[in-house]
């Protein structure tokens, strides 16, 4: 993936990459290979991924809200509650970074919004964040 790509685009090309896979037992065989990425590929690839991963596992669960922290790693809210395989603090904040980037928060901005394509469908992603912590609501994902 090319680095003139925007991260949006970038973003939509991994969960497209995803689509195949069970999310959570990519993220359980990544945790146990010690998070290591392809040599060569540049610092954002990993946080991508980690970021498709876990938003694609919380809409196959068809979870309507999830949330991310830095330290304590992504929490799914759905017909059971639970957490995911918590990426390294950096990625899981370079991701976070690049969510901000896309929905375009800016600055003290609490909120925001960003429509990514799945299966033929698109969804929107309402982002609040909340100090480090960012709630990522799904509202439509049970219709997907």
């Amino acid at each position: 993936m090319s680095d003139t790509e925007s991260p949006h685009l970038r973003l939509q090309q991994h969960i497209d990459c995803q689509l195949e896979v069970k999310p959570k037992d990519v993220l359980a065989a990544w945790e146990k290979a010690g998070w290591n990425e392809e040599p060569g590929t540049d610092g954002d690839e990993a946080p991508l991924k980690y970021l498709a991963l876990v938003l694609l596992e919380a809409i196959e669960e068809r979870s309507v809200r999830l949330s991310v922290d830095k330290d304590k790693g992504v929490t799914i809210f759905g017909a059971s509650t639970y957490r995911l395989p918590k990426a390294p603090a950096s990625y899981i904040a370079r991701g976070l970074e690049i969510l901000r980037e896309i929905a375009g928060m800016e600055g003290p901005e609490v909120q925001g919004k960003i429509s990514l394509g799945v299966r033929n469908d698109s969804l929107d992603l309402i982002i609040q964040k909340e100090a480090g912590l960012h709630i990522i609501n799904i509202p439509g994902v049970s219709s997907v």
